[in-house]
């Protein structure tokens, strides 16, 4: 009787773990996810601020417009698997931001267009890995992160083009043509 109740023990144990690594893995991307798109919108209100470039500004706009969405949709996500999320940059972030902040006027636009880059080279990252991580079980969740991936993979497109160094290219004349890969 004593080895049944520790096996029934044992396997509820096991059972109650594998849900929390579940719960787990989608409360850890929402989680990392929110705080990228926070970030990117912090960026790109500084960056509407400083830059006197319009090819800046106009990718500056467009980038908090996208990312105020997906903040919104992230913030709906969380709501409904229980989980609340906390505003505000983490110290991270904080020193990335204060980085592009504390450039002088003459590089702030190439230092934001290279943080552009690698911020959303390393948020495709995240949502890439999530796309293919079978602990994220949530199917509105997934299909969300495959479905937001095209929007990322553009706005890096757009930023590597960017008109940071005085061109006229602005970049919603860039066509967003990531569908289905493209560099990385």
């Amino acid at each position: 009787m004593i080895k049944n109740l520790k096996f029934c023990g044992i396997f509820l144990g096991i059972i109650a773990l594998l849900a929390f690594k579940q719960q787990n893995a989608d409360q850890e991307f929402i989680t990392k996810a929110y705080m990228s798109n926070q970030y990117e919108i912090a960026v790109a209100q500084l960056a509407s601020e400083k830059s006197n470039n319009d090819a800046v500004k106009t990718y500056a706009s467009m980038l908090i417009d996208d990312h105020q969405k997906l903040i919104s949709d992230l913030q709906k996500m969380s709501g409904a698997l229980g989980m609340t999320l906390t505003d505000g940059l983490d110290a991270d972030h904080q020193k990335k931001l204060d980085m592009v902040k504390g450039s002088d006027s003459t590089s702030f636009d190439q230092t934001f267009k290279d943080d552009a880059i690698a911020s959303h080279q390393q948020a495709i990252d995240l949502f890439e890995k999530a796309s293919s991580n079978d602990q994220i079980k949530d199917t509105a969740l997934k299909n969300w992160i495959i479905a937001t991936l095209p929007s990322l993979k553009a706005h890096l497109d757009q930023a590597r083009v960017l008109g940071a160094n005085g061109t006229t290219e602005t970049a919603s004349s860039i066509p967003p043509h990531t569908k289905g890969g493209g560099e990385k």
